[in-house]
């Protein structure tokens, strides 16, 4: 890490980054004019580089020169967007702890609002809520329905149109880090541990600048590590149609050796019964099918 971790922090602030050379000297001044403005304390960001390819690390190396209160963790490849932001709070060394994203597309001012709820002790966790998103209608009517599914579905209380955009106390910190889940989803644990949380609406810009490095593939796998992960829908639903499957091979199986046993009771207007070995046959491989 660049930049030791100090105690008596007040606010740390942890940004994923990943190939975002275009941004981040925009980044660098709005973090510093927005913390030094309204931070009441020392105040640090810690970067966590996921593996970039361009001058990312660089770049971040530059600024820590000048300024130790911007720090980075580098890992040694790409491990995705959710590691990379459990990763930071393990190093947040500050009473309150936000997490934005690198594109700008997080207000700081919504982030300030909710620093002060927390600073206040209105609640534990205080999170963004995206009222408005700047994305293509597909992507969009993909985002409502993930989280509205997951709002009916989940064993726990899911905000919808909540990301990761967030500030938390320190409690709430050492509470996820206690949680012992490999694959984890910060928007899933942190509603998870309870606590007092309150959301905040904001209407989401487009970025700054560069790209979203969130494939249609990384969210698809986003979504169903949420649904497995906070979710007993699947299972239950697997339950139901193998009972439902059990249920349709007994009667099936049931009527044709009916057939078999009542010559005049006929299925489906045939009689199984007109060949031998028909009912045998039937009934074995409606069984095969339903293992």
């Amino acid at each position: 890490m660049e930049g030791a971790t100090e105690e008596g922090i007040e606010l740390s602030v942890v940004i994923p980054v990943y190939n975002e050379e275009d941004v981040l000297p925009e980044l660098f001044s709005d973090l510093s004019a927005a913390f030094d403005s309204w931070v009441t304390g020392r105040w640090e960001v810690i970067f966590v580089d996921d593996g970039s390819t361009d001058q990312t690390a660089s770049l971040i190396a530059g600024q820590n020169a000048t300024d130790p209160r911007f720090k980075s963790v580098r890992l040694s490849r790409n491990f995705g967007h959710q590691a990379a932001v459990s990763t930071g709070l393990g190093f947040a060394a500050g009473r309150f702890v936000g997490v934005i994203d690198a594109d700008l597309q997080d207000p700081l001012a919504i982030l300030h609002t909710m620093y002060q709820a927390c600073r206040s002790g209105a609640c534990n966790v205080a999170y963004g809520v995206r009222k408005r998103l700047e994305v293509p209608i597909l992507l969009d009517l993909s985002y409502k329905t993930f989280y509205r599914f997951m709002n009916r579905f989940s064993d726990h209380p899911w905000p919808v149109d909540a990301g990761d955009f967030c500030v938390l106390d320190r409690k709430a910190v050492q509470l996820l880090l206690q949680l012992p889940e490999t694959t984890r989803i910060l928007r899933g644990l942190r509603s998870w541990i309870g606590l007092r949380q309150t959301s905040f609406p904001y209407d989401r810009p487009n970025r700054a600048a560069g790209r979203s490095k969130y494939s249609l593939g990384r969210l698809s796998r986003l979504a169903l590590d949420s649904v497995i992960g906070f979710s007993t829908a699947p299972l239950q639903f697997a339950v139901i149609a193998g009972l439902s499957m059990s249920f349709f091979c007994v009667v099936i199986s049931g009527l044709f050796l009916l057939n078999r046993l009542v010559p005049g009771f006929t299925l489906f207007g045939y009689s199984v019964g007109a060949s031998r070995g028909v009912a045998t046959i039937v009934i074995s491989c409606v069984a095969r099918v339903c293992n």
